[in-house]
């Protein structure tokens, strides 16, 4: 059993430890294009869903970021004139984001190039297993929200 056991904590560290290398490859990029990682982030989303637009909330949803990283970002990206934020009829209080032209071509410039490298990455991985480990990676994550929240209703975590 205790050599389960280490074999278990030696594939749980490289899992986090792939994870954190794959997050930072992301952060590195974005900061190379003079972007924080959570304007880099609102772009993709943005690019990604491209007829739609997002409010705040979604993106927070979206991305797991807290709505003041949203927000402060957001209010960067406009100050920089990347994005406009307009109120919906039906709710003020809810704001759209769009594009501006600016915003337009850095996501041409930078976002549009990476998403092509994810997609030229994964086709190099080979569909089935591709499939495989987005399945894997799914279902981990649900495993693993279950346990967090075990242990969050245990209590005496602080």
């Amino acid at each position: 059993m205790e050599e389960e056991s280490r074999k278990s904590f030696a594939q749980i560290t490289l899992y986090n430890q792939l994870i954190k290398e794959m997050d930072d490859l992301y952060r590195v990029y974005a900061k190379n294009c003079n972007l924080s990682e959570t304007a880099f982030w609102i772009l993709y989303c943005i690019r990604e869903r491209e007829e739609e637009a997002f409010t705040q909330r979604e993106i927070c949803g979206y991305w797991f970021y807290t709505p003041q990283t949203v927000n402060s970002a957001l209010k960067n990206m406009t100050e920089e004139g990347l994005l406009t934020l307009r109120a919906e009829e039906d709710n003020r209080k809810n704001k759209r984001i769009y594009l501006t032209e600016k915003g337009k071509e850095t996501v041409e410039r930078i976002v549009v190039p990476l998403m092509d490298a994810e997609r030229r990455e994964l086709a190099a991985v080979g569909e089935q297993e591709a499939e495989i480990l987005l399945k894997t990676m799914k279902k981990h994550t649900e495993f693993f929200r279950e346990e967090i929240e075990e242990l969050t209703r245990q209590g005496d975590l602080a």
